[in-house]
């Protein structure tokens, strides 16, 4: 995984590099070029190579060494770089230091493998840099040209010794293509003769949904899995299934097999036909065939437990017949890809609740004893630390059964739990749940670790779009033709999502995942990951070693590694932070120094800084020399900032968020320069969005924009080039904010939207209900509406064909009063949320037949508007049996007394919605 990260990272800087008008002149290309080409091929040994099972030593070693080969290549060229922005400085020290550091991991490599090719050529060319390290030391400076040509030399050195690499990668890979071909994996024993029971709790109703799925009357053949989480109680459901009455009655036959990550059809087979005489040296075929007469005729149910590819399932499935007597198969997988591809309904394990982990956790502490009453209190709070996961309960329950029974025992193994990741418990839950990131291909692993490092350092729920601008920023993700990374990285967390590695938290208005959540066992699994292969560095205690790349303090302030790349953090020493040239990630780090920033690490990507207060935060025109910042983030309690005009010309920028942000507008400039990459602005202020700001800016898919007539230099043609927006082809989001003191009446003959918005946002715009949003109704694919006015306009009668694809429909503020709509108007709305509708008679009753509605929230309404939605919620009771149409409703307490009294008066009442008041 380091190698693969590292690889991607150095072949997108190079890219980045040669796309720049004047960085790539300063380099040879021909060097350049061998050393992407001698890149690409490591890399293509990196996602080939299978290191399912965690790899040999020898593969191990090599991979260790591709990593720093390729970090130090990249050192060699940003350093490069970073010398043709800046002058050279005191802290020049990258170069000095990471190519020794690679030579001596490959030293100690090659002395402990095999004799090495050309020692007495790396000797003499150690003495050389100890020689030059000695002469840096007693000269106070050394000039640009000086370092630039280390940089070089350093460089060429890594590419002429990457042949050597290349040679030994092919030499594993023809090791490895060998050992499969000539090798027979050992057979993994048959559980069928052996059921033993095992303790099951919390899927009592579980056990009954599947055991009616498994027994029911349909009579062709029927596939259903068991999809979740490794440790969630997967087999131990299946196993309580295959030995429960019911089911052992029901069937002829129930042939069993664990498949794990093997991927053999073969050994598959074999245990299916476990205890029937087969010859050994029986191909796939013969086995199948035996099988299928086993079974055919006969009402079976097969179980394959711990399924993780659909090649395994299309190698075996061919052999399953289709008896039209309810034969079932039953399939256990942490891939939810997996069992939708297999055709078969997914039934998804979930975490055990409070009691349920209580009451598996006391069977396996005490057996068929009672809990102790002084152990229950630490006890529950054992219990409590394990998040659910049936696996953690059970190995730390197992445990404790045979240790001291006491409490100071007890607490002490809790506070191990709770503080150490490496606790003995941890280590047998973390050694099951190790499959699943060994069997992750190479493009995910960088990705997974990232977000158990991201969740140690923030608890909270993580955002995704933060995660994703990381991961661009980190390098990781490997372009795939035309496609944007950011869509790249979207594929990505689904497909950790489908893993059921990371779990979605929060999904936003249009049903996009928000933000998501990782298990504690799986990010304590990371971390411990991410240490040992050196991908990221949580300091705690100890010494810094200087040369960690990723890293985040935790309660400590220390100094900054000199490599370090990464930095993520809260309560760091800015000014440590600072001195680093070759800094990328900057994350959480405060406002007070971002001009000090700004003007040192020209190398940034992301630069995200937290406020400290209210203050106006002037970019320095330095920003420019940023050549590859790609985004820009001051979080919204932050500070008001004020770019300058070179801002127009940072060619890598893809993200700017701001609580508030003053662009200036690209005059007299003699070229205009294309960001091709920028993405997403928010919120800019007063920005005279003219063609030229148009087509600095094509691709942009989110944008938020606020007008503010209060403030200095507002004028009419601020409001005019909105007439502009349509010129945006790619904008998907776009938010508009106003004041009632400037909008007119005309909004709907200067204003067109671009054809692929998706989410649309208007706040305190005054314009015609029927004929503004008849034009915004005929948008084709937008999803989420929101709708702020003080303009005074009594009706909306929507039009047939509109609102085609609306989920999300939001009413602010408005003077809306009669409202004539259908449920043909908004044909797959989820969501209708009303705020401070004050005259708003009463919501139409066709809403509530609209199929795919789930909430009507009404929060400071008119009374009569609230009791409709009550009159709605019991009509679709009623009429249609439809209970899951959820209603909210908040009243302010001084209408809480005229509400209850319509509700009486109407003979209605609050059982089937869900009532809030205001103080």
């Amino acid at each position: 995984m380091a190698a693969y990260a590292a690889l991607v990272s150095l072949l997108n800087n190079i890219q980045q590099m040669m796309n720049h008008p004047t960085l790539s002149t300063s380099f040879d290309n021909i060097q350049i070029q061998s050393l992407e080409k001698k890149a690409a091929l490591l890399l293509d040994f990196t996602e080939t190579y299978n290191y399912v099972g965690g790899g040999s030593e020898e593969a191990e070693d090599l991979e260790s060494l591709i990593a720093s080969a390729a970090h130090t290549a990249e050192d060699m060229i940003e350093s490069h770089i970073v010398n043709q922005i800046l002058p050279l400085s005191a802290h020049d020290r990258e170069a000095a230091l990471s190519f020794p550091l690679y030579l001596k991991k490959k030293r100690a490599i090659e002395e402990k493998n095999a004799p090495a090719v050309g020692n007495g050529c790396w000797i003499n060319f150690m003495q050389l840099i100890k020689n030059q390290l000695e002469r840096k030391k007693r000269q106070l400076k050394k000039k640009t040209h000086q370092a630039n040509l280390r940089c070089l030399e350093y460089l060429r050195q890594i590419i002429e010794d990457m042949d050597a690499i290349i040679q030994k990668a092919n030499e594993l890979k023809d090791k490895q293509r060998f050992t499969e071909e000539h090798s027979t994996p050992p057979l993994t024993l048959s559980l069928t003769q052996t059921r033993e029971e095992t303790a099951m709790v919390g899927c009592g109703d579980e056990l009954i949904q599947l055991l009616d799925q498994l027994t029911g009357h349909r009579s062709n053949r029927h596939i259903i899995s068991i999809v979740g989480m490794g440790g969630m109680g997967k087999t131990t459901l299946a196993k309580n299934i295959y030995s429960n009455q019911l089911i052992i009655e029901h069937f002829d036959i129930r042939p069993w097999a664990t498949v794990s990550q093997q991927d053999n059809a073969k050994q598959i087979l074999q245990q299916l036909l476990s205890g029937q005489e087969k010859s050994s040296d029986q191909d796939v075929d013969k086995l199948g065939e035996q099988l299928h007469k086993t079974l055919f005729g006969r009402r079976y149910l097969i179980i394959l437990d711990d399924i993780w590819s659909v090649e395994s399932w299309d190698e075996v499935n061919r052999f399953f017949p289709d008896n039209r007597n309810g034969s079932r198969i039953l399939l256990t997988t942490r891939l939810s890809d997996v069992a939708n591809n297999c055709g078969s309904s997914c039934f998804p394990k979930n975490l055990l609740d409070e009691n349920e982990s209580w009451e598996l956790f006391c069977k396996k502490a005490f057996q068929n004893e009672d809990c102790p009453t002084e152990l229950e209190e630490v006890g529950r709070k054992i219990v409590k630390l394990c998040k659910g996961l049936a696996l953690s309960i059970v190995v730390i329950g197992g445990s404790l059964l045979k240790s001291p029974r006491t409490v100071g025992y007890w607490k002490s193994v809790a506070k191990d739990i709770e503080s150490s990741p490496n606790s003995k418990a941890k280590e047998e839950s973390l050694d099951v749940l190790l499959s699943s990131y060994n069997h992750l291909p190479p493009h995910l692993k960088p990705c997974f670790l990232h977000i158990g490092v991201l969740k140690h350092i923030n608890y909270a729920n993580l955002n995704i779009l933060r995660i994703i601008q990381l991961w661009v920023a980190e390098g990781f993700l490997k372009s795939n033709g035309g496609r944007v990374l950011e869509e790249i990285a979207e594929d990505y967390l689904k497909a950790l999502v489908d893993r059921n590695l990371i779990l979605v938290s929060r999904r936003s208005k249009n049903g996009k995942m928000k933000s998501c959540d990782i298990h504690d066992l799986l990010r304590d699994l990371c971390l411990k990951v991410a240490e040992q292969q050196g991908f990221f560095h949580v300091i705690t205690q100890g010494p810094v070693l200087g040369t960690e790349r990723r890293l985040t303090y935790v309660g400590r302030e220390t100094a900054t590694p000199l490599l370090a790349r990464s930095i993520m953090d809260f309560v760091i020493d800015e000014q440590e932070c600072y001195k680093h040239r070759l800094l990328r990630i900057g994350h959480a780090l405060r406002d007070t120094a971002v001009e000090e920033s700004l003007n040192e690490h020209v190398n940034l990507r992301y630069l995200a800084l937290l406020g400290s207060g209210y203050r106006v935060v002037l970019l320095p025109s330095s920003v420019s020399l940023a050549w590859n910042l790609q985004a820009l983030i001051f979080d919204k309690y932050s500070s008001e900032v004020v770019a300058p005009i070179e801002i127009w010309k940072m060619r890598q920028l893809r993200h700017i968020k701001c609580r508030r942000i003053y662009l200036p507008h690209p005059d007299g400039q003699d070229e205009l320069l294309i960001l091709e990459h920028f993405q997403s602005l928010g919120k800019a202020v007063n920005l005279r969005l003219s063609e030229d700001v148009c087509n600095i800016i094509p691709n942009i898919k989110k944008l938020h924009l606020e007008y503010d007539g209060r403030l200095e230099g507002f004028d009419d043609s601020l409001k005019k080039c909105l007439c502009n927006l349509d010129r945006l082809h790619k904008l998907e989001s776009l938010k508009l904010r106003g004041d009632s003191g400037w909008w007119v009446y005309e909004m709907n003959e200067m204003l067109t939207f671009p054809s692929l918005l998706n989410k649309l946002s208007l706040k305190y715009f005054e314009f015609e209900w029927d004929d503004d949003l008849r034009m915004i109704g005929s948008l084709p694919i937008l999803e989420v509406l929101e709708v702020a006015s003080n303009w005074n306009c009594s009706t909306w009668s929507p039009v047939d064909g509109q609102f085609q694809r609306l989920k999300f429909l939001r009413l602010y503020s408005c003077d809306l009063r009669c409202w004539n709509a259908d449920s043909c108007h908004f044909p797959v709305l989820e969501k209708l949320v009303l705020n401070f509708l004050l005259y708003l008679e009463e919501i139409p009753w066709g809403i509530g037949d609209i199929p795919t509605l789930k909430l009507i929230h009404v929060e400071l309404c008119s009374n009569s508007a609230a009791i409709s939605t009550i009159k709605i919620k019991d009509e679709q009771l009623e009429c249609q049996g439809n209970d899951d149409l959820q209603i909210q409703i908040r009243v302010h307490n001084y209408k809480l007394e005229s509400f209850m009294a319509m509700v009486e008066t109407e003979g209605l009442t609050l059982n089937n919605v869900q009532f809030h008041q205001y103080d």
